[in-house]
Order: structure tokens, then sequence, then C-alpha cells
């Protein structure tokens, strides 16, 4: 409850960081339209050439998938991809390099917090980087021996259905599976701790993941409960924003679309903004757990 207050008290001391949350959200959103944008020209170049020469739709569809298959296509379509996603990467590791030490400030020095943003973007961004790529690994590491849990289970109790010590099985069995959903819960909570540690106390990548892990080891069910706690909040405030818009749509049922273009629009803004500050009382929770 205390980190719950404290990350609580330190968003609303930074909600102007929602602004550039939402500009980042956006910037995002577009770095994903190149590649859809191409593999629908592809598509489309497909479906004209399949048409000119007169083709059937069955012949207009298989155009369109060899288009889509062809090698240069799926190079150029798995580029445009890759490269969306990292910059996407890049555009919220830079969005966190400024936002962790604004909420740090608020944390540590309430009453004479000095702006740190626009610092931690400039000077803080490359440590995060490295930060950030080593605990995707980790995390990415963590849902794979989840898999091979799911996996072993699966292969064994296929096997030994049925055997000689079913209740020693059974249990075998629980313990494995709750490992399996607990490792990746683990790692996403420390690799998030990690990002507070080396923004906050700059610690380098290897030492914040280490000091992190053993913080969410030692109190899981503070950090557990604090992330639950923050995601029935956002399901809550997200909810009531998703039935205002509902409410306030539902009035004017069959009405132009430019009429009803603008009402949505802010509905939605308003439903990014409460997303970003729930987002901001998340982060200043974990830094409150993980560095205080």
């Amino acid at each position: 409850m205390q980190a719950l207050t404290q990350g609580a008290r330190a968003a609303g001391r930074c909600a102007w960081l929602v602004a550039p949350a939402l500009l980042v959200a956006l910037l995002r959103n577009l770095l994903g339209w190149p590649a859809l944008v191409f593999a629908v020209g592809i598509a489309r170049g497909g479906a004209t050439s399949g048409i000119l020469t007169g083709a059937r739709p069955g012949a207009v569809v298989a155009s369109v998938i060899e288009a889509l298959l062809a090698p240069r296509s799926l190079f150029v379509l798995g580029g445009l991809w890759v490269a969306g996603q990292l910059a996407s990467a890049a555009l919220r590791v830079a969005w966190l390099s400024g936002a962790l030490p604004e909420l740090g400030e608020a944390l540590a020095r309430p009453q004479e917090a000095r702006p740190r943003f626009a610092e931690g973007v400039a000077f803080g961004f490359a440590p995060l980087l490295g930060t950030a790529l080593l605990a995707m690994l980790f995390e990415l590491a963590a849902q794979a021996c989840a898999y091979a849990i799911y996996l072993a289970i699966a292969v064994t109790g296929s096997r030994y259905a049925g055997g000689a010590y079913p209740l020693h099985a059974a249990l075998v069995g629980a313990g494995a599976l709750t490992a399996a959903v607990a490792i990746p819960m683990v790692a996403s909570l420390a690799a998030d701790g990690a990002l507070a540690r080396t923004a906050l106390l700059h610690d380098g990548p290897a030492q914040a993941l280490v000091e992190a892990l053993r913080r969410v080891v030692r109190r899981p069910g503070a950090f557990l409960v604090s992330g639950l706690a923050v995601g029935v909040a956002a399901a809550a405030l997200l909810g009531s924003a998703q039935a205002m818009e509902t409410a306030a749509l539902g009035v004017a049922p069959g009405a132009p679309v430019f009429l009803v273009l603008g009402p949505r629009l802010m509905a939605s803004v308003l439903g990014a903004a409460l997303a970003a500050l729930v987002e901001l009382w998340r982060l200043g929770t974990v830094a409150a757990l993980a560095c205080g």
C-alpha cells in the first residue's frame, strides 16, 4: 500500500508526462503502417494483374497470394516490420529514459522536485537501452523455459498416464505448472525493476537485473499485489471510458459520420490518456519497490 500510494502521488505530480506519452503512442502506431501499406499495395498489384488477364476469381486470389509470397516481397515486408518494431522499441525506451527520472525525482523530493525529463532522455537513453535489451533477452529466456515446462508436462503426462503413482505425478505436474506460470511473471517484474534501477540509481544492465530479481524474489507478494491492483484500476478506468463513449454515441444513432468522428476521437484520446496515467502509476510503484 505504501508503494502504491507513493506511485500514485508521483504520477499525479508528473501528470504532464501524459502528453509525451500520447505522442509516443501515436508515433509507435504509425511505425506499423509502412509494412501494412506495402502488403496492401503488393496484394492490389497481384489482383490487378489477375483481373487484367481475365482470370477467374480463384486465379485472382492465387495471383495475390503469389505476389505476397514472392521472395522479394517477403524480404521487403519483413524488413519494414523489423524496422518498425525496432524503432517502436527505441521510442519507448526514450520515453522511459525521461519519465523514470521524473517519477524518481517526485518520489525522492516531492516538495522541491526539479525537471529531469530532458536530462534523462539526453543522458539516460544509452544506458537504459542496454538494460532494456538485456531485460528483453531475460524475458524471452523465461518464456522459452515456461514453454519447455509445458511441453515436458504434456509429453510426460501422455507417456505415463495411469501409472502406479498417480498422486505423486499430479503433485509434480501441479508444481511444474505453477513454476511455468510464475517464471514469466517474475521475469517481467524483474525487467521493469531493472529499468527503474538503471534510470534512477545508474546501475549497469547486469547489476540492475540481478538486483531487481533479488528484490522480486525477496518480496514477490508486494510486486504481484501492486501489479494486480494497478491492473484492476486500469480495467475499471478504461471500462468507464468505454462506457462513456458508448453512452455518448448511443444517443445519436444513424448520425452522419462527420458528426460522430469528433466525439469518437475525443473518447479515444481520453482512453489513451487514462492508460498513460495508469502506466505512470505502475512505473512509480515499481520504482518505489525496486529502488526504495
